[in-house]
Parts: structure tokens; C-alpha cells; sequence
């Protein structure tokens, strides 16, 4: 168990973790993309308003005396910005026909090329976007012409790449180094948990011995009192007593060492179905006593690799746990058969007067709903526990369900093999 919380800790921390790092290199990958998306953009507005070409005078000197012009804020262009931008425009006309190539502003493209990605812009429609490392713009004139401006922004979106590549890069090493440090120091968070839960271990088991004795001597005691004087209510009581006492400390010393990481069941190959079989015949009987009808729908020779004795108790407390809350009259359904992917399911319902609110928790050990699990049906509360760790240690699954609204079931999936 304590095994099982440590790796849950481990995949909460690190599902965390990697939530907030997507997040942030997300965040960061997304704004540096933006950022230089919104600085061809002003750079495309600039030759948009000047006809294709940036304006002189705006990056020129002023003369001495007169208060030099400054840019608008966040404007992403200096008076460097022409001398370094490379870009090439095309004139279309109406007819979106390419009618007009300036490359003169540009090496890497030629006329050809350029009319080319004019002409694949022109189709799709689109006034704005990438084309390969092009970042475009298509405004249309007021004589009816299409002007069409291409800024070279491979440098930028080299940048982009390269800060996308170094963050995946240190976000994979960082993970891989959180989650080293993580591993070895849950060892530690879960050490004084371990020791505490192996201290109530050790209690149970040492109890449970301690108390055998004083029991032995009460139900010797009471065999005499009968002898001597006859059997009575109150020596009936305490035999009954005795015997709940017993069962009682033999099922938690049973749940004790199945919970311990140590424990090793004897594993051979069992008839699910035959043992199933058997252990419902009882019940038939008495639910006939009872006024409670119980249908059994088993598939036969269903083997899995398991426990002999362990199959045996888990069919017993789950039949037992039916016929105990059953409601008089009702019904009890046993249903077992083979699924997909190697698996067997059983599943066991019986009606209830009242259904429980609480599903998950019904598998918590000395666990009883005040009015579906009364303590006057008897057991121990601890039955549903035992069966939950008896299917946990063949990598089974069980749960409780609800059929309708007075029909409860338990569901049990284990593996073949």
C-alpha cells in the first residue's frame, strides 16, 4: 500500500510539474512567435502606407536646431530597419493577375520565384499570413489593383525555432532532473508513513496472538459451564460472542499479511467457476428460508492463476456481504464470464431497502451506513476490505455499482494469467 501511495505521489508531483512547464514554454514560445509576427507586421504597415517603400524623410537627420522625430511606442523599426529589411512587392490587377515584380530590395528571390508566391497568395484568398519565410500582406487600391508586399523574416523565425529548440531541450532535462530528485526524496516522505503503518501491522498481529489465548480460555470455560449446567441463553451468547471474536481477529491478521509487501501467494492454476459454484449451492438453500430468489449464470471452466484459498474467501465474503443485505424478499444475481484482453468478470447483485450513498467508501475498513449496513446483519465490517485486498494482489479491479435505484452490485475483474 505504502508502495502504491509513494508512486502516486510521484505522478501527481510530476503530472503537476509538467502542466505548469508546458504552460510557461508554451506562454514563452507563443509571445516570442507573436512578437516577431507583430514586427514584420509594422514593418509590412510602414511600406503599406508609403506605396511599397519606406519614406525617406523619416529616417533621415534633422537639421540642427529642430527636435528630432521620434517613433510611435512598441513601434519594432529604427533607422537602421530599411537598410536591413529585405522584401520584394508585386503589383496584381483587378483580375488578381500578376502584373508588376519588384526584386530589387532582395537577393534570395528572383522574378519568377517572386511571381510565383504572388500568384499562390492571389488563390487563397488571404490578405495576411506566412508563405515559406515570407511574412505577407495583400492590400487592395483604390484604383482596383492588388499590392502585394513580402518582408523576409527568415532570421526571425530562425530565432523563434532556435529558442523553441532550447526551451523543448531544457524543459525535457529539467523534468528528467525533477523527477530524479522527486523519486529520491519520496522515499523520504513516505519513511515516517511506512514505519506507522508497519507499527499498527505489528499491533494487530501481536494482538491478535495475545488475545487467542484469553479466548481459548473463555470458550473452555463456557464448554465447562455447559457441561455442568446445561446450555443456557447466556452461555449460547457467549459462545456466539466467542466465535464473532475469533473471526473477527483471524480476518484482520488475514488482511494485515496480505497488505505486506513481502506477502507471496501460493499461485497455481483455479477453476473460477467451480469454486464459484460451490460456495453459491449454500446460499441457495438459505435464500429459499429467507424468501430470496438468487439466479446464477456462471461460465464454466473459467481458470485464472491464483490462491486456491484466496479465491475461496473472496467468493465467500462477496456472497456473504449479498446475502447479509439482501433485501426479504428480493433477489441475489451471480453472473461470471470471460471478457476481452484476458480477463474474467464476476459480478454479484442483490436488491437493497436502501441504497448505500457512499460506494467508494464501502471498501474502508469497520465502515457501515446507518441504515444499508446495520450492525444487526452481523460480520465485522472489515469483509469488503479483505475482498478488496485479495483482488488487489492479482492486479484485479473492484468496485461497487448501482443497477437501478434498489439493486446494488459488486463488480470484479481480474486477469487470466
Amino acid at each position: 500500500m505504502i508502495e502504491k501511495l509513494r508512486k502516486k505521489f510521484i505522478l501527481v508531483t510530476m503530472s503537476t510539474v509538467f502542466v505548469v512547464m508546458s504552460v510557461v514554454l508554451i506562454s514563452l514560445n507563443a509571445t516570442n512567435y507573436f512578437h516577431a509576427a507583430e514586427r514584420a507586421d509594422e514593418i509590412l504597415s510602414i511600406l503599406t502606407e508609403n506605396g511599397g517603400e519606406f519614406p525617406d524623410e523619416e529616417f533621415t537627420e534633422q537639421e540642427p536646431g529642430i527636435e528630432p522625430r521620434i517613433l510611435p511606442p512598441n513601434q519594432a523599426v529604427s533607422a537602421e530597419t530599411p537598410f536591413e529589411t529585405r522584401y520584394f512587392t508585386a503589383v496584381a490587377n483587378s483580375n488578381r493577375q500578376v502584373i508588376q515584380i519588384d526584386t530589387t530590395r532582395i537577393r534570395s528571390v528572383n522574378s519568377e520565384t517572386g511571381r510565383i508566391y504572388s500568384e499562390d497568395i492571389l488563390s487563397s484568398d488571404d490578405t495576411k499570413g506566412y508563405v515559406d519565410v515570407f511574412r505577407y500582406r495583400v492590400v487592395e487600391q483604390e484604383d482596383g489593383t492588388f499590392l502585394l508586399l513580402f518582408v523576409d523574416s527568415q532570421r526571425e523565425l530562425q530565432t523563434v525555432r532556435t529558442f523553441f529548440q532550447n526551451s523543448l531541450s531544457i524543459g525535457f532535462i529539467s523534468l528528467a532532473l525533477i523527477f530524479l530528485l522527486v523519486v529520491y526524496f519520496s522515499k523520504k516522505i513516505v519513511k515516517p508513513v511506512q514505519e506507522s503503518i508497519d507499527r499498527q501491522k505489528q499491533f494487530i498481529t501481536d494482538m491478535g496472538h495475545e488475545i487467542k489465548t484469553p479466548l481459548a480460555i473463555i470458550s473452555a470455560n463456557n464448554d465447562v459451564q455447559q457441561m455442568l449446567n446445561g446450555e443456557n441463553e447466556w452461555t449460547e451468547s457467549t459462545g456466539k460472542q466467542i466465535r464473532r471474536l475469533n473471526g473477527l481477529m483471524e480476518s484482520m491478521i488475514q488482511l494485515t499479511q496480505m497488505e505486506e509487501e513481502s506477502y507471496k501467494p501460493k499461485i497455481e492454476p483455479v477453476n473460477f467457476s467451480k469454486i464459484l459454484r460451490e460456495t453459491c449451492e449454500p446460499y441457495v438453500l438459505i435464500g429459499e428460508q429467507k424468501k430470496v430468489a438468487i439466479a446464477l449464470d456462471i461460465q464454466p471452466d473459467l481458470f485464472i492463476q491464483a490462491e486456491v484459498e484466496s479465491i475461496h474467501k473472496l467468493c465467500s465474503l462477496l456472497m456473504d456481504n449479498a446475502n447479509k443485505y439482501v433485501r426479504e424478499p428480493g433477489t441475489i444475481q451471480v453472473h461470471l464470464s470471460s471478457q476481452q484482453s484476458n480477463k474474467i468478470k464476476l459480478l454479484i447483485s442483490n436488491t437493497v431497502n436502501e441504497m448505500p450513498q457512499k460506494f467508494d467508501r464501502l471498501f474502508d475498513r469497520f465502515y457501515r451506513e446507518d441504515q444499508a449496513r446495520k450492525h444487526t446483519a452481523g460480520g465485522y465490517g472489515i469483509g469488503l476490505s479483505l475482498a478488496a485486498a485479495i483482488v488487489e494482489n492479482y492486479h484485479g479491479q473492484i468496485r461497487a455499482i448501482s443497477i437501478d435505484d434498489e439493486t446494488i452490485a459488486f463488480e470484479v475483474v481480474l486477469p487470466i494469467k
